[in-house]
């Protein structure tokens, strides 16, 4: 008799040894999905900030070329992708008409930083953006003219 309820114990333990390990898979499982949506979003976080930075850069460097008036001009460069690894374009326009802006449109997302005039031309189609490249922003008669002629006669 002594013998029948040993087996008996051992064979209890399985199903108690499969439900405690399950637990702790399932409890693993819900903690790594936390962490990856944490470190997705800390990502996007610092693209946005990312972002803000290059908008914020290009958007003073108009604004000072601006105000500074005519035959002021400066270089700048821009990263290629926002945080090594995100693809971005920048356009300016009018939201109505008093107010310019710059928006920097990435992962369908769009910051706009405010521009102080709205008579922005970019030449050759697009903003140089390499890190060992620089884009020209120069003041020619109140146009505000990037990578363009920078050596003002």
């Amino acid at each position: 008799m002594k013998r029948r309820l040993l087996f008996s114990d051992r064979a209890q333990g399985s199903p108690e040894f499969t439900v405690v390990v399950s637990f702790v898979l399932l409890v693993f499982l819900v903690m790594t999905l936390v962490v990856f949506q944490k470190q997705s979003e800390t990502y996007n976080f610092q693209v946005f900030l990312d972002a803000k930075r290059v908008a914020s850069t290009v958007a003073s460097n108009i604004n000072m070329i601006s105000q500074n008036g005519h035959g002021y001009y400066r270089y700048f460069s821009l990263p290629e992708k926002l945080y090594g690894y995100t693809d971005y374009d920048i356009n300016f326009g009018r939201e109505n008409l008093t107010e310019s802006f710059l928006w920097i449109n990435y992962s369908d997302t769009t910051y706009s930083v405010p521009l102080i005039t709205s008579n922005v031309v970019i030449y050759q189609n697009d903003l140089t953006k390499r890190e060992n490249e620089t884009n020209c922003v120069s003041n020619i008669n109140g146009s505000i003219s990037i990578n363009g002629t920078c050596i003002l006669p």
